[in-house]
């Protein structure tokens, strides 16, 4: 007898309320999501995955991590060509010192010409002092000479012509500018305060500390993209996925490795609607390792979705047919090392 009528004979002799039953029993099962009761759920340990991508685009140029190996927050993952960025740096840095040695002998040139014109003006402020230090004394012979001529001690010829001195020097003083002593300093024709020289020479050299501040913040931003080429793990972790290797061009934004971490302690399980007030926030549940005969942990719901969304695949009853729920986060009681992924059966207490 073959095999197939060898089981078509053992099926024959199962009653046929037993097949019924048994029917009946797959339908309850399959209706209430492959669950043992109201209570219970299957959850898996909580993996985040990070994915890990550089800014811009680049070629890799070093990979320094291993599928599965631990990482630390700030290690180096993956080193990307930077060679293109060093040359602009290079260019950058040269345009850079240029600049400086230009305000250097810009500095050297303007200092020089303010030093001139102060120097100009102080020697027409000390010429007016002269007119009018000469004045005063031609005013005191005027008047000296005037006294003795009443006297008849000088001759009038002398009188005149210091009368005419005096007003040759008054004259002259009066075509002189007069004005507020700023404006004359505005004029060059007074000296200025060592604070205003200073001012005016960094006013005029300007221009060169504004080229100079542009040359510095092209150069900070080059460094920046430098050191984005240059990925680092964002978290502690595991290697998860390695989806491209030395040599490979990458776009901005393009995945080069995952990382995956975990809450420690938190275990993730998603239950139909009509089984979510089964697991209200603070519900103590019951965690036993699927497929392992390991004792019981006790846990409790700390999280709670607010709505339903789409089960992920590992998580449906069938993983072909679509099915919804509602998100719970359980914590342990006790926490224990847990692998991302590791899965439990939840029940209520």
């Amino acid at each position: 007898m073959s095999l197939k009528d060898s089981i078509r004979s053992l099926i024959g002799r199962i009653p046929a309320w037993l097949l019924v039953a048994l029917a009946g029993a797959g339908f309850w099962a399959l209706s209430r999501g492959m669950t043992l009761g109201p209570g219970t759920a299957v959850g898996y340990a909580e993996e985040q995955v990070y994915s890990v991508a550089p800014l811009q685009a680049g070629r890799i140029k070093e990979l320094r991590v291993t599928l599965g190996q631990a990482v630390k927050a700030g290690d180096i993952l993956v080193q990307l060509d930077t060679r293109q960025l060093e040359l602009r740096k290079q260019k950058v840095q040269a345009e850079l010192e240029q600049a400086k040695a230009q305000l250097l002998a810009e500095q050297d040139l303007q200092a020089a010409q303010l030093a001139r014109s102060q120097l100009q003006a102080v020697r027409a402020n000390a010429d007016v002092q002269r007119m009018r230090a000469e004045l005063r004394e031609v005013d005191q012979s005027v008047k000296r000479l005037s006294n003795l001529t009443t006297q008849r001690l000088v001759r009038a010829d002398d009188v005149e012509a210091a009368r005419k001195q005096q007003k040759a020097l008054a004259a002259e003083l009066s075509a002189r500018p007069h004005g507020p002593v700023k404006d004359l300093e505005q004029m060059g024709l007074r000296p200025r305060p060592l604070s205003e020289q200073q001012k005016r020479l960094e006013q005029r050299l300007g221009p060169q500390h504004v080229a100079i501040s542009v040359h510095e913040a092209e150069l900070a931003q080059i460094e920046y993209e430098i050191g984005e080429l240059t990925l680092r793990a964002p978290v502690d972790g595991q290697v998860g996925m390695i989806l491209h290797r030395v040599g490979d061009v990458v776009s901005a934004g393009m995945p080069v490795v995952t990382l995956i971490t975990s809450r420690p302690g938190h275990i993730v399980t998603y239950v139909p609607e009509r089984q979510v007030r089964s697991y209200p926030l603070g519900t103590a549940v019951t965690l036993r390792k699927i497929g392992v005969a390991v004792a019981a942990m006790r846990a409790h719901v700390v999280e709670l979705a607010p709505m339903i969304e789409e089960v992920p695949v590992r998580a449906r009853p069938t993983p072909s047919v679509p099915a919804w729920g509602r998100r719970i986060v359980i914590k342990l009681d006790d926490p224990v090392s847990l692998l991302p992924g590791d899965a439990f059966r939840v029940s209520t207490r």
